[in-house]
């Protein structure tokens, strides 16, 4: 099987943000609300001391920038330190009406991009500023609405022509009607599925929630009694797991969204309850998530120990430590690729500081930083980086990357989860399958 994260349209970016707290923003809020939040926030809150003045710079380089894109010839006043957060906004209030009067352009708009203008004033690429747009397609990312439907994901089989249960999601009524990850799905609702693609098969099989889909649907080339299914909404996951030979438990997470842990707990419940016996834990493409997130799997496996250590503004540090209620140890592997960022980089370092699992794969990102996410009034949101990160044994991966126990190139056209196509999960299952054998000994 073959699960990568653009296939789940979470491409998230890079960041490793703290939880916060969403909801439904005002329907009318001033913008200049915004614009005195994120001041504050980007003057107190980032990880090394801020010039204010750079600040107030920014802001007007933005506003000079939206003059010329209007061909505009206002002036755009000089801004100066007041020595006040109150001053300082003021100023920078009176600036966006008289430009905006001056060019008949949005208030709102003009504020956005001071906002911007100030954030990328600071020169850090991890600090932005997110429209109420950019926040809600930020957030799908991450944590992804639910869709109405079985349950299912579905790929088109060659051999075949039929459509074939890729992953059959938890929980779910497709799970609960008897569909198996591997089945072939031949008809819906008496249409015959032979031809179809992936994407069509999907339309067939998604509708409003309570209506009633009729499979039809073959396993081991045995047809399977017609299913007829309730559908309901369904989470699209951000883990996925399957049983491989030796009994190896494979979970490949996609992101770390605020339900990642729970995702994760039902994947290690199920291989638990299997006899699983190693695990590989896939974190290749896995761009972060939630600190929290990460911080909850790692410590699944790992007792009282480090997690890692953050380092705030004015040299304030903080140890995580894991709990006391670690599962029993198994041997792990865990594959990692240059797109293994952030939180995933935080997992990957606790398992391998702690001795819990080997890396298998490429080195890391480099993505030692964190950012606190915070929502402003009127929808928008501001993501500011707030600290730096040291692994349990205090290394600094900050531009450096984590680098593997086993180096291994990913192979052409490698298709992640399946041992016929997958050089990196290959040599995984071998260190694994021998160490289960030293184990017996």
């Amino acid at each position: 099987m073959h699960w990568r994260l653009r296939r789940w349209a979470l491409a998230i970016g890079l960041i490793a943000a703290f939880p916060v707290t969403i909801g439904a923003a005002p329907a009318a809020v001033n913008p200049s609300e915004d614009l005195r939040q994120s001041y504050q926030l980007l003057a107190t809150t980032f990880y090394s001391k801020v010039d204010a003045q750079r600040l107030l710079d920014g802001a007007r380089r933005a506003l000079l920038d939206d003059a010329s894109k209007h061909h505009g010839h206002v002036k755009v006043p000089a801004l100066h330190d007041l020595g006040s957060v109150d001053a300082n906004v003021n100023q920078l209030v009176s600036a966006i009406t008289r430009v905006g009067s001056a060019l008949h352009a949005s208030q709102t708009q003009l504020t956005y991009d001071a906002i911007n203008g100030m954030a990328r004033s600071l020169n850090d690429k991890y600090t932005t500023f997110f429209t109420p747009q950019e926040y809600r397609q930020f957030n799908d990312a991450l944590d992804p609405e639910k869709i109405s439907g079985i349950g299912v994901i579905v790929q088109a089989d060659e051999s075949s022509k039929y459509i074939k249960a890729e992953y059959v999601v938890p929980g779910t009524p497709a799970e609960k009607a008897g569909l198996q990850t591997g089945d072939l799905f031949t008809g819906v609702d008496g249409k015959s599925l032979k031809g179809l693609s992936a994407d069509d098969a999907s339309k067939l099989l998604r509708g409003k929630p309570g209506t009633v889909v009729h499979v039809q649907a073959t396993r081991d080339g045995k047809a399977l009694a017609e299913m007829d299914i309730t559908r309901s909404e369904v989470q699209p996951p951000t883990v996925i797991y399957k049983m491989l030979p030796q009994h190896v438990g494979y979970i490949y997470i996609l992101a770390f969204g605020r339900e990642t842990p729970d995702e994760f707990a039902v994947a290690l419940d199920r291989l638990q309850k299997d006899d699983v016996r190693a695990y590989v834990i896939d974190l290749r493409d896995d761009g972060g998530g939630y600190v929290n997130s990460a911080l909850d799997i790692s410590s699944k496996f790992i007792n009282s120990n480090p997690l890692l250590t953050i380092e705030e503004r004015g040299s304030h540090t903080t140890t995580v430590d894991a709990g006391t209620d670690a599962l029993p140890p198994k041997p792990m592997a865990i594959l990692v690729n240059r797109y293994t960022a952030s939180a995933s980089e935080i997992t990957a370092g606790a398992l391998q500081d702690n001795g819990i699992g080997v890396l298998v794969g490429e080195k890391t990102f480099g993505k030692g930083v964190m950012q606190s996410l915070t929502p402003l009034p009127d929808g928008a949101a501001i993501k500011i980086t707030t600290a730096h990160y040291l692994t349990p044994n205090n290394h600094d991966i900050n531009l450096k990357g984590i680098q593997p126990d086993y180096v291994v190139v990913e192979n052409k056209d490698a298709r992640f989860g399946d041992l016929g196509h997958d050089a990196q999960l290959q040599t995984a299952i071998g260190i694994l399958t021998k160490k289960i054998a030293d184990a017996k000994n």
